[in-house]
Parts: structure tokens; C-alpha cells; sequence
């Protein structure tokens, strides 16, 4: 090798790991967390903002990409990071002013311009400063402790303003981090490594298809509750996961300097599409994926920092940066919008990619670790979405005959009769034609037990696989008979069962949400006292969260994500630092509709008067009154 190499002092290393750190905490903390959070409250009083704002943010990361690599040079590239972490700032006190809808647009441009310079400009001097030997390792610790950082639940669960004020903070560290990096003479460019323009097309593909996946991912783990709390919900997940990205990234870090970078994005690669398996809410093992989806994570965002760093070319960073980084999250989002699970073709796809990417690279052989990627791929595309809904559907059918055959119609109806239907507690009414078309129909008749024509989007699966074992374990003084025979070891009856309930209402969703939505207490709706309010919670609330409501009540060893400890824990839906009332009514909310996708079950036909008290009990156990 031509390249001379030379060893940074510690002072160099501090600064840039706190320069790394420092990018990456504003864009996980501010870019992903604390703007968006503020937007999608802003969105509910203004409709149609998300899209726009988030192409405006898209548009000047790529902008600022662009300028940095235009604007980099050695003299200068100290004060070009400085100018982004400033602009960064900017976004961040903006939002604390916050105003009208001209005010979340600006912050989005400020924000993709803030990024835009700082990665690129970081990328483009990181080697300046460190040399080639511990490039890796500094990379990988300072990306490592960004996640830690912004997966601590006191920064996790802190309110967008707050966040924010952090935000602030992070880029005062950032911009003194660009003060403190010593930059030696310039070296000569690599000759170790395959910066050719075949080579570099190549690494695109490969990041462009690693981004996709993960902001897929992302995207629908956001978005579906189930899969949220299972992978963010309760500080003790959130401390492992802290702890899972600092670890994986300080190891692939260690593997990049040892110039292992083809099997570190394999790996990681591997880690995203096995977790994309795994993180689906009709699998028992989908908090193992999110564990790994974390490990996956941080493998590649060390690399994704690795490869344009060590080139010592800036233009490289905005190409990598502006179509795998910006274009590839915007590809993976659009890819996940209404999705509830990453679907097996865009896993064959993206995997696919990868590996060919991969593969056309002169240094890199496929072994076992590339046929274990094509492995995990065949196994995420082997069946086609039509034979996949070929499946689901035949097994709903043998549900419904399960449930004609055990006689449940006699007591659950699966037609919400107009005019006499309460929408909050059963749902919407369904057209009577579409009720007739079905063979046979399933009007139901004597009513004993609750409408069921909603069911699956008033409970989750796995509520009802509890509730059919042991109804009155959840449900106090159920008339309904135990059916955990259906669910004996060598029987099938109960699955299928499930899979039909779990189908009826999903054309219903966007209505019922609507619904709870629009729904509020009856101003009438009295406080009973602190005595009763303890009681109410130890009848409907403490078989899942415990007495002490610290989520270990006797149902929680049968569910697969844990119950909220609700002494500690963030509550779903409502932002940290609420004001009491608002606090109030979306926790009466939570009560009364559930938390969709998760075990968490409405209780619709409770009276507000208990509702309500369930809510201040809620808000007692933390103080509030």
C-alpha cells in the first residue's frame, strides 16, 4: 500500500468521536424523533402536512449534501461542520417557538441543510484527522453512542420540546468537537480499497438496499402498535437496546478496521431481513427480531460512515449520502406506508440487491456467508403475496367453520344493527348486502355475548387466544365457556379460530379510529373517590398490570410483550408533560377503546363515570392530580 498511515492523538479521537456522536444523536434524536413527533400533533389540527414537510426535508438533505462537497476543502472543512451543527441548532429553537404551518417547513429545511452539510463535510475529514488504522473503531464508537444515548428512556420518552432543548445541546458538543479536531497533512488516496466507479455503484446499490430495508422497518414498527411496544415499549427494552447498538457498533467498528467491510454490511444485511422475518405480531419470537433489527442497525450505519470517510473524497459522501441515504429512506417509507409487517417480495428484493451488489465486487467471493443470505432470502420471497393470501385466507376459512361448528353464533351476532348499534362499542355498521353475501350468513340471533362483526379491530389475536383459554381471567363475571381444548398441543382449531376473528372489521379500521378519535368523557362524567378508583383498577386492570401496576398481574406470563408498568412507563399515544386535563382525556381514551395491535383491549362498555375514574387512578400513580 502507497497510503501513509499515522496514528491520531487522543485529543484528535475525542473530538471526533464526539463529532460523530454528535451527527448522529441530532438526526436519530431531532430529524426522526422530536421534529416528527411535533409534526404529527400539528398534523392533526392541519391535515396534508406530513408529506409535503418531509419532502421539503428530503430535498434540502440532498441540497445540502451537494453543497458541502462543493464547498469542502481542508482549510476549511472545520468551520463548514461548524456552519452545519449552527444550522441544525437553528431547526431546533425554531420548533421551540414553534407558529404557524410556514414554521414546520422552515425547521424542515433547516434541518435536511443542517444534516446535509454536517455528514457529508464530517465524512469528508474524518480522515484527515485519524488516519487509516482506528478509523473503524472511532466511527463505530461514536455512531454506537449516539444510539445508546437517544435509546435512554428519559431521552426516548422526553417530550418533542425537550428533545429539542437536547438537540440544542448536542450541536454546542458537535460544533466543539469540529473546534478540536487536529488535521494532518494530506495523504495519499487509497489504493487498498475498490473506490472505482464500478466499485462505487456497487456500494450504493449495497446501502441504497440496506437503508430501504431498515426505514421500511422503521416506518411500520412506528406505526404499528404491537410491534412498537414490543420493540420500544418499557425502559428495561429500551436499556437493552441502548446497550445492543453500542456493542454491535464498537464490534463492527473493530471488523471495518480490520478491512472486513464486505462481511460487515453482509452481516448486517443478514441481521435486518432475519428481523424483518421475526418482527411480525402473529410471531412469538418478534422481540428477538427487534433485538436483532437493533444489532443490524448500527453494523451498517458504521459502515455506511466507513466507506466515504476512508476515501478521502467528499463528492463520494454526497453521492452515498444523497441517493442510498435520503433516496433510499424516502423509497422505504413510501414502500411501508399502510403496512403492518415488510412484505416477503420488497425482503427478496432488497436482499437480492444486496447480495448482487456484493458479489460483482472484485475482492469479495460468496461463501457461506453470501449463500446465508440467499438463504434468508429465499426464505422471505419463496411465496408470492398471492400464494400468501392464499394461505391466510384458507385459514380464516377453517376458522369460520370453527367458529359455525362450536356454536358461537348462538350468542355472538356479526351484524351491528343499524339504529340500534353503539358505534363506540361495536363499531360501524356494516352495509346488510355485505352481511347477506356471505355463505352462510351470520346475523346471529339470541345476542348473549358481544357483537363480534368488528372483532378484529377492537382485539388483538392475541387477546383473544387468552380470552378463549380463560374468558373470565380478563373478562370479570364472562358467561362464556372455556375453549382451551382448541388450543391443545396437537390441535390446530384454535389457530385457525383466531385467524378468522382477527379478519372481521379490518375494512373497518380508518372508521373505528375515527370514532375513538372524535369520542370524549361526558362532561357530566363524575371522579369517584380515590378508595373506588382502586378498586375499579383491581377489577378490570390488574390481571394484566398487576395490583401494584407495575405490569406482572397473572395474565402477563401468557402474553408476549409484557404489560406497561404504568408507574413508569410512557403511555401510548399521549406525549410526556401533557397538561393534566389533555393527559386525562387520552388516557380515558386508551381505556375505553384499547391500544390496537397490542393485548391492550378497550373497554367500551364501561360508563364514563368508571372511565374516567380509571384515568385519574392512572394519573395518581404518578403523582398527578
Amino acid at each position: 500500500m502507497s497510503v501513509q498511515e499515522f496514528r491520531p492523538g487522543k485529543k484528535a479521537i475525542i473530538s471526533a468521536v464526539a463529532a460523530v456522536a454528535a451527527t448522529y444523536a441530532y438526526f436519530l434524536l431531532f430529524a426522526q424523533f422530536g421534529f416528527l413527533q411535533a409534526l404529527q400533533v400539528a398534523e392533526r389540527g392541519e391535515r396534508g402536512m406530513m408529506r409535503p414537510v418531509l419532502a421539503v426535508m428530503g430535498l434540502a438533505g440532498i441540497a445540502g449534501s451537494v453543497l458541502a462537497a462543493r464547498w469542502f476543502t481542508v482549510p476549511r472543512c472545520r468551520l463548514l461542520l461548524t456552519v452545519g451543527f449552527a444550522i441544525s441548532a437553528a431547526a431546533a429553537g425554531l420548533l421551540l417557538i414553534g407558529g404557524s404551518r410556514a414554521v414546520y417547513f422552515m425547521v424542515a429545511l433547516l434541518v435536511g441543510l443542517g444534516c446535509g452539510l454536517s455528514t457529508v463535510t464530517l465524512a469528508g475529514l474524518l480522515r484527515w484527522a485519524l488516519g487509516g488504522e482506528r478509523l473503524g473503531t472511532v466511527i463505530g464508537l461514536g455512531t454506537g453512542l449516539a444510539y445508546a444515548f437517544c435509546n435512554l428512556p428519559p431521552i426516548f420518552n422526553a417530550t418533542p420540546s425537550t428533545q429539542a432543548l437536547l438537540s440544542l445541546a448536542i450541536c454546542a458538543v458537535g460544533g466543539g468537537a469540529a473546534a478540536g479536531l487536529e488535521l494532518r497533512a494530506a495523504e495519499s488516496r487509497p489504493v487498498d480499497f475498490d473506490y472505482s466507479r464500478l466499485g462505487v455503484t456497487a456500494w450504493v446499490l449495497v446501502f441504497f438496499a440496506l437503508v430501504c430495508l431498515d426505514s421500511a422497518a422503521f416506518y411500520i414498527v412506528q406505526h404499528t402498535p404491537g410491534l412498537k411496544d414490543g420493540t420500544w415499549g418499557g425502559a428495561w427494552r429500551l436499556e437493552v437496546n441502548a446497550g445492543m447498538h453500542l456493542v454491535a457498533a464498537v464490534l463492527a467498528g473493530y471488523a471495518l478496521d480490520r478491512r472486513w467491510v464486505g462481511r460487515t454490511v453482509l452481516l448486517a444485511g443478514v441481521l435486518l431481513v432475519a428481523a424483518c422475518l421475526l418482527m411480525d405480531e402473529s410471531r412469538r419470537a418478534f422481540a428477538e427480531g427487534a433485538l436483532i433489527y437493533t444489532a443490524g442497525v448500527s453494523v451498517y450505519s458504521a459502515a455506511l460512515v466507513f466507506y466515504p470517510a476512508r476515501s478521502l473524497r467528499p463528492g463520494l459522501a454526497a453521492l452515498v449520502y444523497a441517493v442510498a441515504g435520503w433516496g433510499g429512506s424516502a423509497l422505504g417509507i413510501g414502500f411501508a406506508e399502510n403496512l403492518h409487517r415488510v412484505p416477503a417480495w420488497f425482503l427478496a428484493i432488497a436482499a437480492g440487491g444486496l447480495l448482487v451488489a456484493l458479489a460483482g465486487r472484485r475482492f469479495f467471493r460468496v461463501r457461506f456467508a453470501g449463500g446465508l443470505v440467499l438463504g434468508v432470502a429465499v426464505l422471505g420471497g419463496a411465496a408470492s403475496p398471492n400464494q400468501m393470501d392464499a394461505a391466510d385466507n384458507e385459514l380464516i376459512d377453517r376458522g369460520r367453520a370453527v367458529f359455525i361448528g362450536e356454536g358461537c353464533i348462538h350468542c355472538h351476532s356479526q351484524y351491528a344493527r343499524p339504529g340500534t348499534a353503539d358505534g363506540e362499542r361495536w363499531g360501524p355498521v356494516q352495509p346488510l348486502e355485505a352481511a347477506l353475501a356471505q355463505t352462510p350468513p351470520l346475523l346471529g340471533n339470541r345476542r348473549q355475548g358481544p357483537d363480534l362483526q368488528n372483532a378484529g379491530n377492537r382485539r388483538s389475536a392475541e387477546w383473544n387466544r387468552v380470552h378463549l383459554i380463560a374468558p373470565r381471567l380478563i373478562t370479570p363475571g364472562s358467561r362464556m365457556p372455556a375453549y382451551a381444548y382448541l388450543f391443545a398441543p396437537g390441535r390446530s382449531e384454535g389457530v385457525a379460530l383466531l385467524a378468522y376473528l382477527d379478519s372481521l372489521g379490518d375494512d373497518m379500521v380508518g372508521q373505528r379510529w375515527t370514532t375513538r378519535g372524535n369520542w370524549s368523557p361526558a362532561v357530566r362524567a363524575t371522579v369517584l373517590a380515590p378508595a373506588v378508583q382502586q378498586q375499579l383498577f383491581g377489577e378490570w386492570c390488574a390481571a394484566c398490570h398487576g395490583a401494584d401496576a407495575c405490569g406482572a398481574g397473572p395474565v402477563a406470563k401468557l402474553l408476549t410483550v409484557k404489560p406497561r408498568n404504568l408507574t413508569a412507563d410512557a403511555w401510548h399515544y399521549i406525549a410526556t408533560g401533557a397538561e393534566p386535563a389533555t393527559e386525562r382525556r387520552e388516557l380515558a381514551r386508551l381505556i375505553k377503546f384499547g391500544v390496537p395491535g397490542t393485548a391492550m383491549a378497550g373497554r367500551e362498555y364501561l360508563d364514563d363515570d368508571v372511565i374516567v375514574s380509571l384515568a385519574a387512578y392512572l394519573q395518581s400513580l404518578r403523582g398527578i392530580k
